[in-house]
């Protein structure tokens, strides 16, 4: 199913994706732009098997591109005997292959990590991925084309990138990488260039008109708006291929792993997907009250490599004991109702799991609400299984750690005694979770996700706005109060913003009324703010 989105969201005006239609309902986590987006996890979960692709997360590095159709061409370069420039017509006239994949960004559930110590990346919650069936052509009738080398000849990846001059890091602007050329060439991988999600032409979040799919990767091997191809003896060279998708152990900070370049150090790598699990139903806040009957506990889980996921199963007792719950998949029965003859044919036998599942158990309401925490974790066709406690890492990537709710004693509104069942947090800036004190949440949660400074280090001196005008006129440099906040913001501004030193961001990337700044002094200071590069002076006195 594709649900279309019919307007575009305000908060997209005035940036370069105001052209773009978006569902308002996904939670932005890096503000206005780039535009980096999941939905709610009841909303994942509760579409079914297939996800609609309007609520489909998103990553973005920098503005979408506009391509036509008929202008765009994809270049296939390098170790083939014949090398070629396809236009997206002769693409779709090759053989289409058609497919349900799950993918997941590689920080989905970062902002835990995020809560226990502060990493690189922005704040995704636990329902960072999706469904999709993808359709398109598979790189390997491509390559076949062009006559591709072998492994023998030299050809041993299959290097991709997208649009040159789009982002701003890289010494050509693209964002590439690359995948071994077994992987490529063995259709039962079925890696495809794809041109269609859902029975529709790709959205422009998504890599209209061309973006690759493979199947059991992390999202961030999947270049969308795919432009150029080439095989090669080594494995790409482009920047978001070294510097983003790594898991570093644990004692390495961003700094060591400059210094002493971790990042080109292969083991570190992320491709294949591990395994994941977490809870839907309760939800935040839910109460449910200890009377009779049952409680139907839901989640879903996923696993990477083709693995298919074997169990899932829940603790009422902190991972001491574990109880077997009920999996729903819905991948076999899509292959039955829309599969190829020769799909569902092969499909038990092909020993590949592309894709989610749902689980669910009823649980005696007196048991679960008798505990103090619930948690669920999932196990694979090899037995790999979820860890108890998080893996910290500096990017904050591939956090699998069984997922954990928390659940408090309460009272409901008609004054019955009732349970209510807190999550570890919610995703980007939304307040709320066990993971950080309640009165700490908000602050703490903005930072996480949109980086500013440290609330633990702000200095209690408090001031006046008019404290703060009456400095800005009798001393040198700028200060102004960005979300409650005072900064000395003499680096970015030389005089006070006409509309006044207070200045509200809260969660969005750029405020449409930035204190009636222009848009470089307006783009320069809110990313020295969440760069945290402004200095902290203290509070705004209310």
């Amino acid at each position: 199913p594709r649900q279309l989105v019919d307007e575009v969201d305000g908060r997209d005006m005035g940036t370069p994706d105001a052209w773009i239609k978006r569902d308002p309902s996904l939670i932005r986590l890096t503000g206005r732009h780039p535009f980096n987006c999941e939905p709610p996890l009841k909303d994942l979960v509760d579409a079914g098997f297939i996800t609609p692709t309007k609520i489909h997360f998103v990553r973005n590095h920098g503005k979408v591109p506009k391509i036509k159709w008929e202008d765009h061409r994809v270049t296939v370069k390098g170790l083939v005997n014949n090398p070629r420039v396809f236009t997206m017509d002769e693409i779709v006239s090759l053989p289409s292959h058609e497919l349900p994949v799950t993918f997941p960004c590689a920080g989905n559930r970062r902002k835990e990590e995020n809560m226990v110590k502060k990493g690189l990346g922005f704040s995704w919650g636990a329902a960072a991925h999706a469904t999709s069936v993808w359709k398109g052509v598979r790189l390997s009738t491509l390559l076949k084309e062009c006559g591709v080398k072998t492994k023998e000849q030299g050809g041993k990846f299959v290097c991709f990138r997208g649009p040159k001059k789009e982002l701003p890091k890289g010494k050509d602007g693209s964002y590439g990488t690359s995948i071994a050329i077994d992987r490529a060439m063995q259709d039962n991988w079925d890696v495809i260039l794809a041109y269609e999600q859902n029975g529709k032409p790709l959205a422009p979040d998504h890599g209209f008109p061309l973006r690759i799919i493979i199947p059991g990767f992390i999202g961030g091997r999947m270049v969308k708006w795919l432009q150029h191809i080439e095989v090669t003896s080594k494995e790409s060279d482009n920047h978001f291929h070294y510097y983003d998708n790594r898991v570093l152990p644990n004692e390495v900070t961003a700094e060591r792993a400059n210094e002493e370049d971790w990042w080109h150090n292969p083991d570190f790598i992320i491709n294949d997907i591990n395994i994941q699990s977490a809870i839907r139903s309760p939800e935040h806040k839910e109460i449910v009250t200890p009377t009779e009957g049952t409680y139907t506990v839901k989640g879903y889980a996923f696993a990477g490599g083709g693995r298919k996921v074997i169990r899932c199963e829940v603790s009422l007792d902190e991972g001491r004991t574990w109880t077997l719950a009920k999996i729903k998949r819905g991948e076999a029965e899509w292959y039955k109702q829309h599969g190829s003859p020769e799909q569902q044919r092969n499909y038990d036998s092909r020993g590949k799991h592309w894709c989610w599942v749902h689980w669910s158990i009823d649980l005696e309401k007196k048991r679960l609400c008798g505990a103090k925490e619930l948690r669920c974790r999932a196990w694979d066709q090899d037995h790999n299984t979820q860890p108890l406690h998080i893996a910290w890492n500096v990017m904050g990537m591939l956090n699998n750690s069984s997922y954990r709710l928390r659940i408090h004693e309460t009272k409901t509104e008609s004054g019955e005694k009732g349970f209510w069942f807190e999550h570890p947090c919610l995703a980007g800036p939304q307040p709320g979770g066990w993971m950080v004190p309640e009165e700490e949440v908000r602050p703490q949660a903005l930072y996480a996700s949109l980086g500013g400074v440290d609330p633990r280090k702000i200095p209690d001196t408090k001031f006046t706005v008019a404290e703060i005008e009456a400095r800005n006129k009798e001393q040198k440099g700028v200060w102004v109060a960005i979300d409650g906040l005072v900064f000395d913001a003499s680096s970015v501004l030389d005089e006070q913003p006409p509309k006044g030193v207070v200045i509200t961001i809260g969660g969005t990337t750029y405020a449409q009324e930035f204190a009636g700044l222009p848009k470089p002094r307006e783009v320069a200071l809110t990313n020295k703010f969440q760069g945290g590069k402004l200095p902290c002076k203290g509070k705004l006195s209310k």
